[in-house]
């Protein structure tokens, strides 16, 4: 198969997949080798931002998925009067936060460093799948652990945890 014919599929799989789709299955699906999906996404990326395209292939840690180009945003908004997103409450983004930089991590760690109980922000970040269950820790009563999930880059509109900013150092007396 060509690098056009597999560009071509990768469309389609991913246009009737609707979420992001793991490079490594798309690459076992088309009996491809993963660099060559990889790097056949990567030219379908560059085509269509090249081109001002209204669909962009976006790439979320090692997986794909299309999306609507940014740059029309007012006009989906005017044509299909999208329900907005709803902001996430402060106690949310502490919570969302502290999982984005610790992860992964359990509940109780979550509360020792905002200082208050967080069922509830963890319950409402899991619903909305900002964040997800990651396992287990391996230690007294197996706490779940939390990380992020994609929905939590797709919201931020980054593609990997790297692109988080970095944390100020603070220093040993507190500044």
């Amino acid at each position: 198969m060509n690098g056009n014919d597999l560009e071509n599929i990768i469309e389609a799989v991913l246009f009737v997949a609707g979420d992001p789709v793991g490079i490594s299955d798309l690459a076992a699906a088309l009996e491809a080798d993963p660099l060559e999906v990889s790097r056949a996404a990567d030219e379908m990326a560059r085509k269509r931002k090249e081109q001002g395209s209204g669909i962009q292939v976006l790439r979320l840690g090692d997986s794909l998925q299309l999306c609507s180009n940014a740059d029309y945003s007012g006009y989906i908004e005017k044509a299909l009067r999208p329900v907005k997103k709803t902001r996430l409450s402060q106690s949310l983004l502490e919570t969302l936060a502290i999982v984005a930089y610790k992860q992964p991590i359990t509940r109780f760690e979550i509360e020792q460093i905002r200082g208050v109980k967080c069922n509830y922000s963890v319950a409402a970040l899991i619903e909305s799948g900002l964040i997800v269950r990651a396992g287990r820790k391996k230690a007294l009563g197996n706490p779940m652990l939390y990380a992020t999930g994609d929905e939590f880059l797709r919201h931020f509109g980054i593609s990997s945890l790297e692109e988080l900013p970095a944390l100020p150092e603070i220093r040993e007396d507190g500044a």
